[in-house]
Formats: structure tokens, sequence, C-alpha cells
């Protein structure tokens, strides 16, 4: 099942990545609108769906809010990385408005590269196993 998602996930990225270079270079359409949009998109639906299917799959909303309410870092993280994500969404939105989505998705791969081997600058240059990657 995880192959299947990650698939999916693949065609889903590049219909949502050709369809925001059609809004914005086509339509003409304004790029922090359009981000602010999905956002919103993404925010409600996953609230809906987390409370109406999290139960079911192995997550109850009620304890996480208990856990959220009793830890004040683990909510401090709630609150913080989303502001991370749209900071991130605002370079990728700027990065297709400029060129195309084929260079944002290029980009996007070397963030991933850029943080396995940074995992691996911190676990040989620490040599704590608790902290980064070890090659093999």
């Amino acid at each position: 099942i995880g192959n299947i998602l990650v698939f999916l996930q693949c065609i889903l990225s590049v219909l949502q990545d050709i369809t925001e270079e059609i809004f914005m270079q086509a339509a003409d359409f304004p790029p922090l609108l359009l981000l602010g949009m999905e956002g919103m998109f993404g925010l409600v639906f996953g609230i809906i769906l987390f409370f109406a299917f999290g139960k079911y799959l192995g997550e109850d909303p009620m304890i996480t809010l208990r856990l959220l309410d009793e830890n004040p870092i683990m909510f401090r993280w709630v609150v913080v990385l989303p502001f991370l994500f749209l900071l991130t969404s605002i370079f990728n939105i700027k990065a297709t408005e400029v060129t195309s989505s084929m260079t944002r998705n290029i980009w996007k791969n070397f963030r991933t590269i850029l943080v396995w081997v940074i995992s691996l600058l911190i676990f040989y240059t620490t040599g704590d196993p608790n902290i980064g990657e070890e090659w093999w």
C-alpha cells in the first residue's frame, strides 16, 4: 500500500504543479492568492478528515488535543510548523512564477538531497548515533 500511496502522491503533485503553472502564467492569477487558497483548502480538508476518521486510523483527536494542552513544546511545534511550511511554499510558488514548475521540481529534489547530506555531516561530525544518519 505504501508504494501505491507514493505513486498517487507523484501523480497528484504533478497535477498540482501543472495547474499552478497554468493559473499563474496563462491566466495571470496572483501567486500568493493561489497559495493561500491551496493552504486554506488543505487546512480545512485536513481538519475535517482528522476529526471524522482519525479515531478509526489509530489517532484519537481528543487524546491529541489533550496532549497539546499538556505539552507546551508540542503545542509550539503545531503552531510554528505551518508557518515554516508557508515560508517554503512562498519560495516554491515564487520559483514557479519566475521559471516553471519543472525547475521548481528539480530544486525540490535538491532539497531532499541537501537534508540527507546535512544529516550525514551531523552524524559524522558528532559521532552521536542518536542524531544524524549513518552512511551504511
